[in-house]
């Protein structure tokens, strides 16, 4: 890329009335916060709020003084939107919440079990034209419609819009005969080859995607979302086929019913002090499997693992360890430096015409090939680390030296991942990244922010259990991986672009590649950064909102 230009250079002239090479600036001449419209706009709303309610609230000109820089537009990579950082808060965007939302009250629920229970323990027959009866009815009972019993409490509809049920399969002939509103449709919604890989492994499994209000998420938490399914299930299969609720074949249905399920993440530590279906507990290859722009552009594996960086910067550093785990601030402009400005982009390109000239393509590096492959980690991390030295400007952008080493640490993790199709040696690289950046400025951000990567390269190629784990498997529970943000994007980026490379149709589940590529969701993952920008803007519509049970 050493001819083109720069993909950062758009953004960093929008930020700067300096060159991006000029090694100046100038200070406390901007207006301090009065630069920034939201943080205009924050003031004058928390000066209306503290004299209504008689408490003081938050004041711009409280603690140090803002506003010494340039205050920073962000342009969302890939897309022309720029937003300002206040925007990008996890609280202050509804679509990053929509897209955890979307995430957290899926459960994915297996037919296969409970229809054999019904045939061999009930003596019912099920076929198409029953599946069909019964995924009108559990439609009617998932937001919250009552079935069995008359006169039951129900759920407003117009609270829980955003949920219903539906069914895939890798066999064709079954899926023909479901009515096509209750389908997500494996063939229409993907490439023909990427379709073939799925379906063949998914096999004749009948897999439900089932939707829990977000609402529902809201107000309970993840590990409730089950529950709410199973319930809403258990209903719907009574009233469909006709089950006496009392009998004692029920608690067989009931625990069939249940139990083939997949839950979007484990159970988490109870330090943590959260069930599953919650963000620390989803694996790095379900979040890959989640992000679908390899789906909609397939000739772009490059924007492929972007956006599952950009989905993990949101859903792990931004909600989980920037809320969860933290709270207040949190880590917005941490997370950001992953998904906005094109820098992440730049570096990820750059190493994919690195892969495309040294190696005639992915996936032709020998992953045994130790040499070979810290010669590309060196290249491409060194590349990372120079724009950030020829270019201020977009040093100044990624202006802590934590959010830089996560950036350099991604592409050179990316690059290992898809020249190799090997997760673990991007994850290697993604170390030796993190080991050269180190050695070459001193530190690589606050103090313990290091702590993961200094150990890393040590279990990188560790399967046993007490050692490592496949990248695919690994995720924010893993030992070490809890500890600090910015890393958990770049670590779902990486097992994406080993599989996409290979040209694989999913990363490490095809129920969950396929549940994520409905339409009928509210949050478009195949456009995650789009979407955030969407957010920032505020043109997203999310669901969730009280607004139809509140007068006026």
């Amino acid at each position: 890329m050493a001819g083109k230009e720069k993909l950062f250079m758009e953004a960093c002239k929008k930020k700067f009335k300096e060159e991006p090479t000029d090694m100046t600036t100038k200070y406390y001449c901007y207006g301090g916060w009065k630069q920034s419209k939201s943080k205009v706009e924050f003031q004058n709303s928390a000066m209306e709020i503290a004299k209504k309610r008689g408490i003081p609230m938050m004041n711009e000109d409280i603690g140090v003084p803002l506003g010494q820089r340039s205050w920073m537009p962000y342009q969302l990579s890939h897309t022309d939107i720029f937003a300002e950082a206040d925007d990008l808060h996890c609280v202050n965007n509804c679509a990053i919440q929509q897209a955890w939302d979307d995430i957290r009250r899926t459960i994915l629920v297996g037919l296969d079990s409970p229809h054999q229970t019904i045939e061999r323990r009930l003596g019912k027959e099920v076929t198409p034209e029953t599946i069909n009866t019964y995924l009108e009815t559990v439609n009617h009972t998932m937001p919250g419609g009552a079935v069995v019993q008359e006169h039951m409490a129900e759920v407003n509809p117009a609270l829980v819009w955003d949920s219903y049920v539906k069914v895939y399969s890798g066999d064709d002939e079954l899926i023909d005969e479901i009515d096509p509103r209750f389908v997500i449709d494996i063939n229409k919604l993907f490439p023909a080859e990427q379709a073939e890989q799925l379906k063949k492994a998914i096999g004749k499994t009948l897999m439900q995607a089932v939707r829990v209000p977000t609402i529902v998420g809201r107000l309970m938490d993840g590990a409730t979302v089950s529950r709410h399914a199973a319930m809403q299930i258990s209903m719907a299969f009574i009233s469909a086929y006709k089950l006496a609720a009392g009998e004692a074949a029920i608690a067989d249905f009931a625990y069939s019913a249940k139990h083939q399920s997949l839950a979007m993440g484990t159970m988490m530590p109870a330090r943590r002090a959260r069930g599953p279906n919650e963000p620390g507990g989803i694996p790095f290859g379900y979040m890959a499997d989640i992000a679908q722009s390899d789906r909609v552009y397939p000739d772009d594996p490059g924007r492929a693992a972007l956006e599952a960086v950009a989905l993990g910067a949101a859903v792990f550093d931004q909600v989980y360890l920037g809320g969860y785990m933290s709270g207040g601030v949190g880590f917005t402009q941490y997370a950001t430096a992953a998904y906005t400005d094109n820098i992440l982009e730049d570096y990820v390109y750059y190493a994919i015409d690195q892969i495309k000239s040294r190696y005639g393509g992915f996936c032709k590096l020998d992953p045994t090939n130790m040499d070979e492959l810290i010669k590309l980690g060196d290249d491409v991390n060194a590349y990372a680390l120079e724009m950030y030295e020829r270019y201020p400007a977009v040093m100044e952008t990624h202006f802590g030296g934590s959010q830089r080493a996560t950036v350099s640490a991604a592409a050179t993790g990316i690059a290992g991942a898809m020249a190799t199709g090997v997760a673990d040696c991007g994850l290697n690289c993604w170390y030796l990244s993190m080991l050269q950046h180190k050695e070459r400025t001193g530190r690589l951000g606050f103090y313990g922010f290091d702590l993961q990567d200094q150990c890393g390269s040590a279990n990188s190629f560790a399967y046993r259990s007490d050692e490592g784990l496949p990248m695919e498997v690994r995720g924010p529970n893993y030992p070490n991986y809890a500890m600090n943000v910015g890393h958990l994007s770049g670590y779902t980026g990486i097992p994406k672009a080993a599989h996409v490379a290979r040209g694989d149709a999913f990363t490490a589940n095809p129920f969950v590649r396929v549940a994520f590529a409905d339409p009928a969701l509210v949050f478009d993952f195949a456009n995650v950064t789009k979407e955030i920008g969407r957010g920032a803007l505020r043109e997203f519509q999310p669901a969730g909102e009280r607004s139809a049970v509140i007068k006026g």
